[in-house]
């Protein structure tokens, strides 16, 4: 290599590190980019998720403390419910019957 190529690669290696040095260009992490799977107003589906189900247990709480039933149902008919072991074999068995029974109807 010629001096001179070696000076031009020289100056052309310190242009790029001084472009990197910039105080005029924004990053994405300096600018506050939306992160990934949230809206630029900072406004998420997780925030909507969290508030039905807070509503959800304040409903239960309110109904549990004062004995109300809500569509015929108590809040211990719902703690039953919840607490209730499934049997997923059997309820998938179910349903590949009604399955059948509706194609067969059809």
């Amino acid at each position: 290599m010629r001096m001179e190529d070696v000076d031009a690669r020289k100056a052309y290696i310190q242009k790029v590190r001084n472009s990197f040095d910039s105080p005029a260009r924004n990053y994405e992490f300096e600018t506050g980019g939306s992160t990934k799977g949230e809206a630029n107003e900072g406004f998420s589906f997780f925030k909507i998720r969290l508030l039905i189900a807070v509503v959800l247990f304040a409903a239960y709480v309110y109904c549990d403390r004062t004995g109300t039933f809500f569509y015929g149902y108590s809040a211990e008919d719902v703690a039953k419910e919840i607490a209730q072991d499934l049997d997923y074999q059997k309820t998938g068995e179910e349903l590949v019957q009604a399955f059948h029974q509706i194609m067969q109807s059809e």
